[in-house]
């Protein structure tokens, strides 16, 4: 395999140098590594266009691998595609490191194209009839690659900022996802639940809240209710209050009173199409739903004006749903022992005896803020010595000082007067000097031009001959002499 590749300008090149070059996923990591440090934009500025082109490049790429995934999992120790999702990553951060800008009017491009992408799914909705995504059927949702590689977006950019040219879009790209796109299957309410996870990732660091991210969770619990038909009813996204027309919805429930023993090594939720198909999908679900519900409240927390029982009022009347009252649908153990879990934290975090007082955008004023302003004159006396420099001194070392100090100040603000105007003296001299040199370079200019269009125009006569001008150079001089008009006659007389 070689060291130094040429940049590939699009995904189909990139392939076949794959193709060519690596036999592992490993290798494929390798090359594109390689393709990054040999022609790197700190390397030389003029790989600047090349590199946004590759960049955009290893985004296609990213997707790719991410589809892969979803319909044949890792691929084995031999293509390791999770492996190279994640040095892709890191190349891509690396990238980003050595041009912001390419990469964020990359990214934002490309959010672009997944914003109308996903625009033009939700109006096939009203012509295509939605199906199972992992049978191979029309779904709404995005695909798995696009999803991964909104994953990998907020270890490239800060998702901390307030605003953000490509977080904040892709953060709402994730809430019209979850608040518009129909969910019909079990793959839809995954890869929502993924979508719902990210939105929280987004927003932990800044501890902002996703209203559309706990909706979908507690539309989510809503599918494991006791009366799931009466339930759903009041579901707070439209996506979901449908759902009693969905046969692999409804069922959730059932499928899960049918686990009679289950562990944490059992629920793993996971995007790849085996792993969603599995028997163990409706308590992954739910379990899953409720860790997210749990990490929702340690992330926001227990505040002063006692606002987040509003913020989970919806969860958890969705928890509450979930009694297990009915013991033809019994819940399994280890899934009682999590929503008892949840349930716990639910009412340590939102349990407050002061009433809720109406939420403010603005803090309330400060003691400094409240305080009288007072309007007395401020008076100072030369005479005193109150700085800090001078405690410990006598009155006449600290007078001696003090107007050693006006001195250097008064010496200091002289000289950079001075520096001012030899700077503009010197600016006026090259301007008046630029000006003289013009105008005699133009009058110059004008003469050359003078002397050149009458040697052009003598030029001109000389060509046609005739009665205008004939001859010229040593030519004509020596045939005159040889007829004795001029100079030194035959005869050896002047």
């Amino acid at each position: 395999m070689p060291f130094v590749f040429e940049v590939p300008t699009t995904l189909d090149a990139l392939h076949d140098m794959i193709a060519t070059y690596a036999t592992t996923g490993a290798d494929a990591s390798l090359i594109i590594q390689r393709i990054h440090a040999t022609n790197s934009v700190r390397l030389n500025h003029k790989n600047k266009e090349k590199m946004q082109n590759f960049y955009d490049v290893l985004l296609r790429r990213f997707v790719a691998v991410g589809d892969a995934v979803f319909n044949s999992g890792s691929g084995g120790p031999d293509l390791e595609r999770y492996e190279q999702l994640n040095s892709l990553t890191k190349t891509l951060y690396a990238m980003s490191q050595d041009s912001p800008e390419c990469a964020g009017a990359v990214w934002s491009r490309r959010l672009g194209i997944f914003q109308q992408a996903v625009a033009k799914r939700l109006r096939d909705v009203e012509i295509n009839p939605l199906g199972d995504a992992c049978e191979g059927e029309f779904s709404a949702w995005p695909s798995t690659g696009m999803l991964l590689l909104m994953r990998a977006l907020p270890h490239i950019f800060p998702s901390t900022d307030r605003r953000h040219a490509v977080v904040t879009p892709a953060l709402l790209l994730l809430g019209q996802i979850l608040a518009q796109t129909p969910v019909k299957t079990r793959c839809d309410v995954t890869k929502g639940l993924f979508c719902a996870a990210l939105m929280m990732e987004y927003t932990k660091g800044a501890k902002r809240f996703p209203p559309e991210a706990t909706a979908f969770l507690a539309s989510v619990l809503r599918l494991y209710a006791d009366d799931v038909e009466s339930v759903l009813g009041t579901s707070p996204l439209p996506s979901l209050s449908n759902a009693t027309n969905c046969p692999q919805l409804m069922d959730l429930r059932e499928d899960l009173s049918e686990m009679p023993n289950i562990t944490d090594d059992d629920v793993r939720l996971s995007l790849e199409k085996d792993d969603i198909q599995s028997e163990m999908t409706p308590a992954a679900i739910l379990v899953f739903s409720l860790r997210l519900f749990q990490q929702h409240l340690d992330i926001i927390g227990t505040s002063s004006d006692g606002s987040e029982r509003e913020i989970f009022a919806e969860m958890t009347r969705s928890l509450l749903c979930i009694d297990g009252s009915r013991k033809d649908l019994p819940l399994p153990i280890y899934v009682k022992n999590v929503i008892a879990e949840t349930a716990r934290k639910s009412a340590s975090t939102c349990a407050s005896d002061t009433k809720r007082e109406p939420l403010q955008r603005r803090k309330g004023a400060s003691a400094k803020e409240l305080a009288i302003k007072t309007l007395a004159p401020r008076m100072e006396d030369p005479s005193r010595y109150n700085m800090s420099k001078d405690k410990g001194k006598s009155a006449l070392q600290a007078e001696h000082d003090r107007h050693r100090r006006e001195y250097k100040r008064e010496h200091k603000a002289a000289m950079r007067e001075l520096r001012l105007d030899n700077a503009f003296i010197e600016q006026e001299r090259r301007k008046a000097k630029t000006e003289i040199d013009n105008k005699a370079k133009e009058k110059r200019h004008k003469n050359f031009a003078w002397l050149e269009q009458e040697q052009a125009t003598m030029n001109q006569q000389v060509r046609m001959g005739g009665s205008l001008l004939s001859g010229g150079g040593i030519g004509a001089a020596k045939a005159v002499k040889a007829k004795g008009k001029f100079g030194i006659k035959k005869g050896g007389k002047f």
